[in-house]
């Protein structure tokens, strides 16, 4: 089996199955909203809400970027899908403002060095 494709299979699972776990958690197979996977994270493995946020926001990315990262080879793409993915979990609640802003920011001053040498013409 291809290394990069039993990498996809594996993260995938692992993030499949945390979500799985909200769903045994609930008692009498009720609905589970979708903007409480968080919170039900938390309670089945007996962390903190905000790390449960944490937690299922991590599956999300994992699930949207894993595949992206191993197949497009094109770092702009994965950076707007990263971002996007991002601000989706920010806008539902599951990660607060800051830490995105943070995130732009860690990437901003990665890319500071090219962008003048851009401008200077070296680069």
């Amino acid at each position: 089996m291809n290394r990069k494709i039993a990498l996809i299979i594996l993260g995938l699972v692992l993030a499949l199955t945390l979500i799985q776990v909200v769903y045994a958690q609930e008692p009498n197979n009720n609905e589970v909203d979708f903007l409480d996977i968080p919170k039900h994270l938390a309670k089945a493995f007996g962390i903190s809400e905000y790390a449960g946020k944490l937690l299922a926001s991590v599956c999300l990315t994992m699930i949207i970027m894993l595949p992206v990262m191993i197949w497009a080879r094109n770092l702009y793409l994965m950076l707007i899908i990263g971002l996007a993915c991002l601000g989706f979990c920010c806008a539902i609640g599951w990660l607060d403002f800051w830490f995105m802003l943070i995130i732009c920011l860690i990437v901003a001053g990665l890319w500071s060095g090219k962008m003048r040498g851009w401008l200077t013409g070296n680069g």
